[in-house]
């Protein structure tokens, strides 16, 4: 293309100093006729005097065309070179815009196909730096990070050109071009940054002259930020910060698929170690309780077979002693059946469930429970009414094994939208917070669990408790769970 245009280029003034040459040549011509033309009709003394003139004037002629040719000559390489130049520029930018176009295309199709947050970030560093580069940049002078929150810390988790002690540094995001940024939601740039509160901690960006921070946010949510650092001073323009913020937003647009897929994941392994542990729990109780009375049944009446004959007597007692383990035994496993599927909740509802529970409590442990206000109970969906049972069942059992209370009270109330569920006991209490830092090494995640529950229909769980103080459990459950029913006669 380049060739061609400069090849037009020469060939249009080419024929423009053809042209001028040729005016030159008719001018002459046209001067030596009216030379001849004034000597026929006035005759050769009158026009003698006229020949030096007439002379000078063919040289002048012959002058001003030889420098015109030159100049036009002088003008041609200067538009050819001009040409050349804009040319070079246009087919620059030109190579820019299909390089960030490709790019774009490229972050799409990535940002469509993956659910890993490097990949995404990656992308998005990509398509940035193109536009750095645009501006004149060398990509040995660009630097970039991507840094996410981690609880209540940005994190770098997809680095350009940094130093490697620079990728294990948290910041707070709080201030600086970074809080400034997070704060108006919109690019900000700055030409200090070795002086920036928080970009001073990091080695890498002290060694640039300037860095532009966009946020990574979805609506009011903040993800993160990313920032890009240039070795040597760069003036963004409007139209670059609004191309830096359209990349970020479709990178959140990823990485909100990439975290709903890794909560996904995380929740999957959850579901599948609770059922792993529940069938492991349950195959210990089964063992250490059902199995081992069945075989002492087994065991007695072998012991009462021999007895029939030679002492009846002691046989009865022991079919007494056997009837009764058969007995405790069937409770047992009742039991069993009831937490793996209580069907009175399904049936008769919510506090007839509870119901049931305390009933078996009492029975046997002689642990007094009172339940208050049954009626609530029924403002909640099945859905709800579910969780809120094996809250109360997990509470009351905590309550049992490790209370040591001699009173405990199931209150069940409604507080504006929500409905409130608490247990409280007068026992030995113990320190919340100990207790939820040492799970991993107790493997009990009862408490976890009673949260976990209560998420899934949009409540809390508050657990409150000191040794030697008592406890108390507070479960609350926002009432859009209303059965359908209730909200028509409502």
């Amino acid at each position: 293309m380049r060739k061609k245009v400069v090849k037009g280029v020469k060939k249009e003034f080419e024929r423009f100093n053809w042209q001028l040459g040729g005016l030159l040549v008719f001018l002459i011509l046209l001067e030596v006729v009216a030379a001849f033309a004034l000597r026929w009709h006035l005759g050769a003394d009158a026009v003698s005097p006229w020949y030096p003139a007439l002379t000078v004037a063919g040289f002048v002629i012959l002058g001003v065309g030889f420098l015109s040719s030159l100049l036009v000559s002088n003008l041609g390489n200067r538009v050819e070179n001009a040409a050349l130049k804009e040319i070079g520029r246009e087919l620059s930018r030109l190579r820019y815009s299909h390089n960030r176009a490709q790019s774009l295309q490229v972050m799409a199709s990535t940002l469509r196909a993956t659910l890993s947050f490097e990949r995404v970030v990656e992308a998005a560093l990509d398509v940035c730096s193109l536009a750095l580069e645009e501006a004149g940049v060398p990509a040995r002078a660009l630097v970039g990070a991507v840094f996410l929150y981690e609880r209540s810390e940005l994190v770098p988790v997809a680095t350009r050109s940094f130093l490697p002690n620079d990728r294990d540094v948290r910041i707070s995001g709080e201030a600086g071009v970074i809080g400034e940024a997070l704060s108006q939601a919109e690019p900000v740039m700055s030409d200090t940054p070795a002086q920036d509160p928080e970009l001073k901690n990091l080695l890498t960006f002290q060694r640039c002259e300037t860095v532009v921070c966009i946020p990574l946010r979805a609506g009011f949510q903040i993800f993160g930020a990313m920032l890009i650092g240039s070795n040597v001073p760069i003036e963004f323009s409007m139209d670059q910060l609004n191309y830096f913020n359209s990349v970020a937003d479709h990178a959140v647009i990823a990485l909100q698929n990439a975290k709903l897929y890794q909560d996904l994941k995380a929740e999957k392994q959850r579901i599948i170690q609770a059922d792993e542990d529940a069938r492991k729990e349950l195959a210990r109780d089964l063992h250490d309780g059902p199995t081992q009375s069945v075989a002492a049944i087994a065991m007695r009446v072998n012991f009462i077979r021999s007895l029939l004959d030679r002492d009846p007597e002691q046989a009865q007692d022991e079919l007494d002693k056997v009837e009764q383990l058969a007995r405790d035994t069937s409770k047992e496993i009742r039991g069993m059946l009831f937490t793996l599927r209580p069907l009175v909740l399904e049936t008769e509802g919510l506090a007839a469930a509870i119901e049931t529970v305390i009933n078996r409590i009492e029975e046997t442990d002689g642990l007094p429970i009172r339940m208050l206000g049954e009626d609530a109970a029924e403002l909640l969906d099945e859905q709800a009414q579910s969780v809120v049972f094996s809250i109360v069942e997990e509470a009351l059992g905590n309550a049992r094994k490790y209370s040591e209370a001699t009173q405990v009270q199931v209150r069940f109330w409604r507080e504006g939208d929500l409905f409130v569920a608490q247990i409280e006991d007068n026992g030995v209490g113990f320190d919340v917070e100990s207790v939820n830092d040492n799970y991993s090494s107790r493997g009990s995640l009862g408490l976890v669990n009673m949260h976990e529950r209560a998420e899934r229909v949009d409540g809390s769980v508050r657990i409150e408790s000191q040794s030697g103080k008592g406890t108390r459990v507070t479960l609350v459950v926002p009432l859009d769970h209303v059965p359908t029913q209730r909200k028509q006669r409502g």
